[in-house]
């Protein structure tokens, strides 16, 4: 007797192609908002709390490298992910798991040192808060070390995609947003080099040509829900982006058409 094959639903489909991604970052907040400045603020001006008077209370070089590099994680994250249905949570091509995991512990490791910096310096720090911030330094704003170190995480979970029949909804509605996501990336680098390339005169980044090139080289795994829409405009805009950006600059005709071309497609696929 012949076995009968399995169907495989959209659903099992989009499970097996990629995992959740729960992104998580933290630091320590230096901004604090001073209850007594705000409301004498608040007195002077006639007001009741409209005023605010936020005091940073600590403005350390590696604090503001830690912020820097918890912004291109975040970067990086949502580059090589696609949104969930639930806010907050990204779906992960399995095919770029590995990418995303190597990207983010490089940015760990950059993350850790930062923040060791700042540690090794902060009971000094507290210890010179109080002639440094003079009437606006507020002794509950500098907790002990412990409670500051506890502040900062930089990491990520990997989750599966859940398959079973009652979350069909939710990973419909999954691929949907990632399906759209995908277009808004790939129209919005097509709209920038359509109207920068349209102007001769114009003078454009390398990053014009390479953002594009960037995201369509991703699209064909962010793409979990394989929308055939979305890999016929991947596969017609990689011909437009088979070009140097010094060919551009150098060949007018090659300009005019390449933004003739991204134009036609924005227009074509309603981007």
């Amino acid at each position: 007797m012949k076995t009968k094959t399995p169907t495989v639903t959209a659903p099992s489909l989009i499970a097996r192609k990629a995992v959740i991604a729960s992104f998580t970052s933290s630091q320590w907040r230096t901004v604090r908002r001073h209850a007594a400045e705000t409301k004498a603020e608040n007195a002077r001006h006639g007001l009741t709390d409209e005023a605010r008077v936020d005091v940073k209370v600590c403005n350390d070089p590696a604090l503001e490298e830690a912020a820097r590099i918890i912004t291109a994680a975040r970067a990086d994250h949502y580059r090589l992910t696609v949104p969930a249905a639930d806010r907050g949570m990204r779906l992960l091509p399995g095919a770029r798991q590995l990418e995303h995991a190597d990207t983010l512990q490089a940015h760990g490791v950059k993350f850790q040192a930062a923040v060791a910096q700042f540690l090794a310096r902060y009971e000094t720090l507290r210890a010179d808060a109080p002639a440094r911030l003079n009437g606006l330094y507020i002794a509950s704003h500098w907790p002990d070390l412990d409670r500051v170190r506890g502040s900062f995480a930089l990491s990520c979970r990997y989750l599966p995609v859940p398959a079973l029949g009652q979350w069909d909804e939710w990973i419909a509605e999954s691929a949907s947003n990632a399906t759209e996501e995908i277009r808004t990336r790939i129209g919005e680098a097509l709209r920038a080099a359509a109207e920068k390339l349209a102007d001769p005169k114009a003078i454009f980044r390398d990053s014009l040509v390479g953002n594009l090139v960037d995201i369509l080289n991703l699209a064909d795994d962010l793409n979990i829900a394989g929308d055939p829409a979305v890999a016929d405009l991947v596969a017609q805009a990689k011909a437009l982006a088979n070009v140097e950006p010094d060919q551009l600059r150098e060949d007018k005709t090659l300009r005019a058409n390449t933004a003739a071309r991204a134009a036609d497609l924005c227009s074509l696929f309603s981007l």
